[in-house]
């Protein structure tokens, strides 16, 4: 039997997945990181089309991307993906970015929960699901903490709801993981981002978001780093917090 205690796909950096300055955007990525645990997960028999049997899904509950080297349009990268530990409650997924001669470019740990589709609650992992994750502890090339990120609780004035449409959704019918990372960053302006770069991305995702919510971003400059801003996003109506992240950015070279 093969060997799947780590998955490996490969991708390549397209016009789709970067930004005006021609480095890869952290959707992009995260859409490639995605792609694999996806794979992997269906290769272990742990994946959409068994869960779904069921009526359950892994939801991304936190999640760390730290990025050492962005890799550019055109670049050919590899993505690894491994299990780190597990319980009845949570399961940490690693990542491993890298180019084509196999040095890391950035690394990426996540936690996942197990949601039941009808309830819209989270459940315990089955025994039998956790027994047959191959898990590879302390793996990653930097052990990533998945902190508690500040909660905003004061809208600045001014700011205006948007809406959550059709296409934010993914196959569990909730704001997908990804989106919130492309609204956390649409906070940041143009001449922001031209200037600097996104070192690392730390999300806290705390309640799902459903077709039409009317949603708040708010951004806040973290105190005592200039270089690093806490994002809230909230639901408008019952003012619960859906997202917290945490972004730490560094002049382009």
């Amino acid at each position: 039997m093969k060997d799947i205690s780590i998955w490996k796909e490969s991708f390549k950096i397209t016009h789709y997945f970067v930004n005006p300055d021609g480095l890869a955007s952290i959707q992009g990525l995260s859409y490639c990181l995605q792609e694999t645990a996806v794979n992997h997960a269906t290769a272990g028999k742990f994946g959409y089309e068994e869960l779904i049997k069921t009526n359950h899904a892994w939801v991304l509950t936190r999640q760390m991307i730290k990025l050492y080297r962005i890799p550019r349009i055109s670049d050919n990268i590899n993505i690894e993906s491994w299990v780190d530990k597990s319980n009845d409650q949570i399961s940490i997924r690693d990542f491993h970015i890298l180019d084509v001669n196999n040095r890391i470019l950035g690394v990426a740990r996540s936690s996942w929960m197990m949601l039941d589709l009808e309830t819209r609650k989270t459940v315990k992992i089955p025994a039998h699901l956790r027994e047959n994750f191959p898990h590879l502890t302390g793996r990653i090339n930097e052990d990533l903490p998945l902190e508690k990120i500040p909660l905003i609780h004061q809208p600045a004035p001014g700011n205006i709801p948007f809406r959550v449409v059709y296409n934010d959704l993914d196959m569990n019918h909730h704001v997908n993981n990804i989106q919130y990372l492309k609204w956390v960053l649409d906070d940041f302006s143009y001449r922001f981002r031209m200037v600097y770069r996104l070192e690392s991305i730390e999300s806290n995702y705390l309640s799902e978001a459903l077709f039409d919510d009317s949603l708040i971003r708010i951004t806040e400059r973290d105190a005592g780093n200039e270089n690093v801003f806490i994002t809230n996003i909230i639901n408008n109506k019952s003012r619960k917090h859906i997202l917290t992240s945490r972004t730490k950015w560094k002049r382009k070279e």
